[in-house]
């Protein structure tokens, strides 16, 4: 997960609150949220101390959404959507496989029938897919 992005009529919403703050998880609640939304960069110790990336993603996207979800129910919503578009079963059913190499048309057409939307595909220069925007 990348994160959850508010937006009006296609434009991403950004830094609606930045005067908000971040509470920092413990406990389960740390646990499930490091399990399906890890940060990629650091070890699960510096992790649970930090907390970085989950507090620049609620500020920068989270606070734009707020009158409708408090953090906790903004990071509830990123797993339940998590679920809910679970592109590595899907894609793995579907006879595609991570680190092999797949046409835009068959990932775009996969994600149009599986789910009905239309996935936004960031590229790198190299090829490679690093994102999908739902």
């Amino acid at each position: 997960i990348h994160g959850v992005w508010p937006d009006i009529k296609g434009t991403v919403l950004n830094n609606c609150n930045p005067d908000a703050s971040y509470t920092t998880v413990t406990g389960d609640k740390f646990d499930k949220r490091n399990k399906h939304w890890p940060d990629l960069i650091l070890t699960e110790a510096a992790s649970l101390k930090h907390q970085g990336f989950w507090a620049y993603q609620f500020k920068k996207h989270g606070t734009c959404c707020s009158d409708l979800f408090n953090q906790e129910k903004y990071f509830d919503l990123a797993l339940i959507l998590k679920d809910r578009f679970d592109l590595l079963t899907t894609f793995r059913n579907k006879g595609i496989i991570p680190k092999s190499t797949h046409t835009i048309n068959k990932i775009q057409k996969t994600i149009r029938t599986v789910f009905g939307v239309v996935p936004n595909l960031s590229c790198t220069p190299t090829m490679e897919l690093p994102e999908i925007g739902i």
